[in-house]
């Protein structure tokens, strides 16, 4: 069946309606007509099982037969604070963060960044990560999706540490340890923060100032990852820890 994301505003009573992109996602790409069937998630974790009941001048309206809410949620919430990277790789990110299940995707800029943040651009990310966070979504099954939030400079986020149980950092400064040894350490954590720098590194100064606000400097083994392999390796073995 069919599956599609339509926000919570646009399902009440009874009904689901469809926006602009959506109709035509439905009626126009995947051709279904009025009496198929569909499967509709909200971003909120709630999922709908309807049928088609009308598509008139590019508007489909969807009657709800059933719904629920998704009733297994992970242990711990990973938030994923992404150094900024070119963009294919960036949207690639956004993409397996969604399949791996991070709560959020916190774009980060450090002084090493090849990418820095346009301001006057930032809004066009923002909707483009958004477009694949809902793509992705749809294709592993997702109910939600995770919060993408503003570009944040490494200073602002270390001042953020203290709303999480766990900080998990991983480098390549000497005193690392492995990261499966870290997790032997964590104790029922609830929100983690997952921190990936570029493929230079943090520098020397910002992995000081994470180490003092209480970040767990990691390895992610003895070979060097870029950036967007680092992301999705540390969110597969954290995914596989905490299960």
């Amino acid at each position: 069946m069919s599956r599609f994301y339509i926000p919570p505003d646009a399902i009440k009573g009874g009904k689901i309606y469809a926006g602009k992109e959506e109709s035509r996602h439905i009626a126009s790409v995947m051709r279904l007509k009025e009496g198929d069937g569909v499967t509709v998630f909200d971003g909120s974790g709630k999922e709908y099982i309807g049928r088609i009941e009308s598509i008139k001048n590019k508007n489909v309206i969807i009657g709800i037969e059933k719904s629920f809410t998704a009733a297994e949620k992970p242990s711990a919430e990973i938030s994923l604070a992404q150094v900024l990277i070119k963009k294919d790789k960036m949207d690639y990110i956004v993409e397996k963060a969604t399949e791996l299940g991070a709560a959020a995707i916190i774009p980060l800029e450090t002084e090493r960044s090849v990418i820095h943040a346009d301001k006057t651009r930032e809004v066009h990310k923002f909707e483009r990560w958004q477009k694949i966070a809902i793509a992705a979504a749809k294709q592993c099954g997702r109910n939600d999706l995770p919060e993408i939030k503003s570009i944040t400079p490494f200073k602002e986020m270390l001042r953020s540490f203290a709303d999480y149980d766990i900080v998990i950092m991983p480098c390549l400064f000497e005193g690392t340890i492995p990261l499966k040894d870290a997790l032997k350490k964590i104790k029922d954590p609830k929100k983690m923060l997952l921190l990936i720098g570029p493929e230079g590194d943090f520098t020397p100064d910002e992995i000081a100032r994470a180490e003092r606000e209480g970040a767990l400097l990691v390895s992610l083994g003895k070979l060097v990852l870029k950036s967007d392999t680092a992301a999705v390796a540390a969110l597969a073995i954290l995914n596989h820890s905490l299960l």
